[in-house]
């Protein structure tokens, strides 16, 4: 058996998920070495169990944890490590975890702990962006990893399948295989969509006879409670880890709303998606396949990646109206079969 290879891909749920591509390229590229993932604690679940992949590391956020994993790795005696996050700590660890050879982006300051490093991004032309997959995969091709499709994908483990079928019984999904999921909350407040929107599509949705079902995240149960108020009748689901999460996201029909953490999840596993579009550039987060579609905002101002916007105006702008006509349209076309 060969040396080991270290991947280090921190944090959010989304870009772990787009990151499965990269992991799997390192896996192809060596067969006989352990793979081995580090990655943040609450996110660990989502990879455990994953095929191609020896273990998971989970990282605590602080000094001694940090230390500790590094020290481990070092026990390991890599032969290659790759930072698919780039932050100084990812690079701390990578760097000093022992492997021979270590490759990252070349971003300023960390790239100096690298002994390769390529472009964070290529993007294709002024107006158009790299799949976040596509870098990552990038990364993995040139530190020796096979090509393969720039696709994330997840195989559901049966502790999740488990997970997710509790989450799903107590947020009253009776007939999972039928529901949409609706992702109303975004990681920015301005690629969040308005929320008395998301409850007009969520009614219209159950009217045209599909269930539906308000998906979010922790610190999301705000939002989930309003939204229950504007649109009665919409059950909402929260879940204790990202691999309930996963379980829960996996068998339902398909899922819309804003670009999130559960949106890439749902690609992973082969649910249509449609997504509305405004601060972020949709190309840097939608791959090139027909399940799955979106809807972007026309101003001239759009992909400006702030956070927070005093005019904001992008995404209100649109309506539930014809995000409804969209989005059914959508799944009449992709939605998968019951």
């Amino acid at each position: 058996m060969s040396a080991p290879v270290i991947a280090v891909r921190l944090r959010a749920l989304g870009d772990v998920t787009l990151t499965t591509a990269a992991l799997r390229s390192l896996h192809e590229g060596y067969p006989d070495a352990p793979l081995h993932v580090v990655t943040d604690a609450r996110f660990a679940p989502l990879l455990e169990g994953q095929p191609g992949i020896t273990q998971v590391w989970p990282l605590a956020r602080t000094n001694a944890a940090t230390l500790q994993v590094t020290l481990a790795l070092r026990q390991l005696k890599p032969q290659l490590a790759v930072d698919f996050f780039g932050n100084s700590r990812s690079a701390v660890v990578a760097r000093f975890s022992g492997a021979r050879t270590v490759w990252g982006y070349d971003m300023r300051g960390r790239s100096r702990l690298y002994h390769h490093t390529v472009p964070r991004v290529q993007h294709p032309g002024p107006e158009q962006r790299e799949y976040a997959a596509a870098s990552l995969v990038r990364l993995a091709r040139a530190a020796g990893g096979r090509d393969v499709p720039a696709f994330p994908q997840l195989v559901l483990t049966d502790a999740a399948r488990r997970a997710g079928a509790a989450v799903l019984e107590r947020a009253g999904v009776k007939d999972p295989a039928r529901t949409v999921a609706l992702v109303a909350a975004g990681s920015w407040a301005s690629k969040t969509w308005p929320l008395a929107n998301s409850a007009q599509l969520a009614q219209a949705l159950q009217a045209a006879g599909h269930p539906v079902v308000a998906i979010g995240g922790p610190g999301e149960e705000p939002v989930l409670a309003r939204l229950a108020a504007l649109a009665p009748g919409t059950p909402t689901l929260t879940a204790p880890d990202v691999a309930a999460l996963a379980g829960a996201i996996a068998p339902l029909r398909a899922l819309v709303g804003t670009d999130s953490g559960p949106r890439h999840l749902a690609i992973a596993f082969g649910l249509p998606t449609y997504t509305w579009f405004g601060p972020a550039h949709p190309d840097a987060w939608t791959p090139k396949d027909p399940r799955h579609d979106l809807w972007r905002t026309s101003l001239p101002c759009r992909a400006c990646e702030l956070t927070s916007c005093a005019h904001w105006n992008c995404l209100p702008g649109l309506s539930a109206a014809e995000a409804t006509r969209r989005v059914l349209a959508h799944l009449e076309r992709h939605g998968r079969a019951a």
